[in-house]
């Protein structure tokens, strides 16, 4: 079995990020907590937007990016495209790339396409996910329409309606009158800017007018052959070292990547209908009627509520930019199924997708409430099509996000992790949310994400929903075997720590993979601590859970709770073994305890329990637990087993705090969201030695034998 501190933990290669950049809007000052220290969550969920080269401007262009994929928009005079990252798969979503490093298995990934007109030539740039040799990416442009489609030039295997095809590689280009087949004398002005990805090509009005209203606009992009001086076209089979792979038929097509594609539907990497197009190699569907007199105006419009518009609610896909980089475009390929390849990552470049759902609700007082939806092995960053909407429209409303995490599995350690984070930073920027309502769920390694989330940070969540979920950080966690991804992963480890945290779980009686028997462990494990929990087990195994469920139990249950930020009983187990404050993942604080220290460094894990008389409430009672059986809707049942709690007892408050630590040498407790003083009297319970610090109170006090 693999050790996943082995595998996942190396430090990452960081970023120099500058100024915040245009298209990193100013937070809300209500997204995120806004309260005195600690602050709940990771340091890296309240860093500036990262700035990424790629979605800068220079020269003659100065709109801002959409940042949506598959939408386009009117900007400050500029025509914008945004295609969808990672979906350059081509004919039958399976070419490979060459083996060679220089193509980084992403060299015809376009990001982005915009256009505006200038004085004497019409200037198209081109923004591209990976650009290491830049004659080694080529793309067709066709301006304007023909009856027929024609055949792109260059050898490109493909046809579109156009008048002329541009074709820009590297630092040249040329323009093919597509009627005739024949080259025009004026070739177009190239620039190339290697550190922001970005080729401009600047069209002379002499050899095509974009004078009119309306021009048609398509583009594809693939590899180029630089000794042939043509397009670089895929084989059968295996790719080699300068010559991709995956083609089928004797005719392949050589691109990879199509732009305008308006309605792609949002799963896997949004590239089924680009595919199948290139399977035929026309690709007449994929064009945008670009109007110049909007352009020459400067008409800035989203085009809301139109095909090739800006959406505004429901499902999308968003464009991230990370403050890491290992490295651009993809890492290293999957190998072993559920078990993380080595480094670098899968999806290595600095720009990350992730889906966003946007209840069509109006913004409430407060916000809308974030729901977090971490994807399964094996999976990525395409949000459930019917939990989503579920999840987002329930009571008055939340924003549901899921990231790529880098890969399908690297099971929430590391830059996968931070991630997510830096996800949730990108929307609280951009969205106004209730930071007290906020939830989140998964299944199968999202289900372990769910719960080693809210085990590290439970100060930022309400409640959580683990579906089918793995007990450590791998599958297969059988009773007497060993634990996949090391004994340091387990979920047990962090079950102290979920007190305020209540979880609904559903997971399946025949569950083969992430294991039956694991999910009923902690079941017990919360059982015994006296906390709340609601499990719900299904007949079947691991996937048959999800035929006939009915998701609104598990958005009530979301919804169902506020986010407590000063309870009068903290609990909290340190996993050092997890804190990667190198990432800006630093998990040592909870509530109003903070900067907990664990004293043997042969161990890793610590438990810090602290609860003030200062609130006058007693701990609320633990209500018998509750067996039974239900059913949803669609008639599937299922057994369960609940606790909840009752209502907390009032009692006269005391200046009084009774602390028990185990392999903990020191934590700090903020008096006054403890509503004590520092004359706090404090009843200690150790295993060795603990200096406890009362924010702003002057020296530690030192509790067992110091001698």
């Amino acid at each position: 079995m693999f050790k996943l501190r082995d595998a996942l933990l190396a430090t990452a290669c960081i970023l120099s990020i500058g100024a915040i950049a245009p298209y990193g809007a100013a937070a809300d000052p209500g997204s995120l907590y806004q309260g005195p220290g600690p602050r709940p969550g990771p340091d890296i969920l309240y860093a500036r937007p990262a700035r990424a080269p790629q979605l800068t401007n220079a020269g003659v262009w100065a709109a801002q990016p959409i940042m949506i994929s598959g939408a386009s928009a009117y900007r400050q005079g500029e025509f914008l495209y945004q295609d969808f990252l990672y979906d350059d798969l081509g004919a039958a979503g399976v070419y490979t790339y060459p083996t060679d490093p220089a193509y980084a298995r992403n060299a015809a990934d376009l990001v982005e396409l915009r256009i505006t007109p200038l004085r004497t030539a019409t200037a198209i740039r081109l923004t591209y996910n990976t650009l290491i040799e830049p004659e080694l990416t080529a793309t067709t442009i066709a301006l304007g329409s023909s009856a027929e489609p024609a055949p792109v030039p260059h050898g490109a295997n493909a046809r579109m309606p156009a008048q002329v095809f541009v074709t820009v590689h590297g630092s040249d280009a040329d323009v093919v009158d597509a009627a005739t087949g024949a080259e025009l004398k004026t070739a177009p002005r190239v620039r190339v800017s290697l550190k922001r990805r970005q080729v401009e090509v600047r069209l002379p009005y002499g050899v095509f007018a974009t004078r009119r209203q309306a021009v048609r606009v398509a583009a594809a992009t693939g590899l180029w052959d630089r000794g042939a001086d043509r397009y670089l076209l895929p084989q059968a089979g295996a790719p080699e070292a300068n010559t991709p792979g995956g083609a089928e038929g004797t005719s392949p097509t050589a691109f990879f990547n199509v732009a305008f594609r308006y309605d792609e539907p949002l799963n896997g990497w949004s590239e089924s209908r680009q595919s199948a197009a290139l399977a035929t190699a026309d690709l007449s569907g994929f064009f945008a009627t670009v109007d110049f007199g909007k352009l020459r105006k400067r008409v800035t419009d989203d085009m809301p509520g139109r095909v090739g518009g800006v959406p505004q609610t429901g499902a999308m896909n968003r464009i991230l930019a990370s403050r890491f980089e290992d490295g651009q475009g993809r890492g290293t390929a999957p190998g072993v199924p559920c078990i993380p390849p080595p480094r670098p990552l899968q999806y290595a470049g600095q720009l990350q997708p992730y889906s966003i759902y946007i209840p069509d609700k109006p913004v409430p007082p407060e916000g809308f409430g974030l729901r977090l939806e971490l994807h399964a092995c094996e999976g990525n960053h395409q949000l459930h099509p019917t939990i989503a909407p579920v999840v987002a429209n329930q009571g008055t409303g939340s924003i549901v996000i899921q990231s790529n995490a880098r890969g399908t599995w690297y099971w929430y350690y590391g830059e996968a992790l931070a991630e997510v984070f830096e996800m949730w930073a990108d929307v609280a920027h951009r969205f106004k949310l209730d930071p007290d309502n906020t939830a989140l769920e998964g299944m199968s390694m999202g289900g372990f994400g769910t719960l080693k989330l809210a085990g590290q940070w439970p100060d930022l969540f309400q409640a959580g929903a683990p579906m089918v979920p793995c007990m450590s950080a791998g599958i297969r966690y059988l009773e007497g075997g060993p634990v996949p991804g090391g004994e340091d992963s387990l979920i047990r480890n962090w079950a102290p720590s979920l007190r305020y945290v209540p979880m609904q779980a559903m997971y399946a009686d025949a569950d083969g993979v992430c294991n039956t028997w694991s999910q009923r462990q902690l079941r017990d494990d919360l059982d015994a601590l006296g906390y709340r929990y609601d499990w719900r087990e299904f007949g079947g195994g691991h996937v048959d859970l999800f035929r006939g469920l009915d998701y609104r139990p598990l958005a009530e249950h979301l919804s169902a709770h506020k986010v407590n930020r000063n309870p009068p009983h903290v609990t909290y187990r340190l996993n050092e073994s997890a804190n990667q404050p190198q990432l800006g993942l630093r998990a040592d604080h909870a509530y109003w305890l903070s900067d907990i220290r664990l004293r043997d460094r042969g161990s890793t894990l610590g438990t810090i329990d602290v609860f003030s008389h200062g609130f006058g409430l007693s701990d609320p009672p633990v209500l018998e637990r509750e067996p039974g059986t239900g059913s949803m809707p669609s008639g599937l049942t299922y057994t369960f087993q609940a606790r909840q709690w009752g209502i907390p007892a009032t009692q006269t408050p005391a200046n009084r705090l009774d602390i028990e630590a185990e392999n903990v040498r020191s934590v700090t407790i903020d008096p006054w969201r403890a509503k004590v003083d520092c004359d706090a009297e404090m009843s200690v319970t150790t295993d060795g030695r603990l200096a406890v610090k009362l924010a702003g109170c002057g020296a530690a006090r030192r509790f067992g034998d110091w001698l």
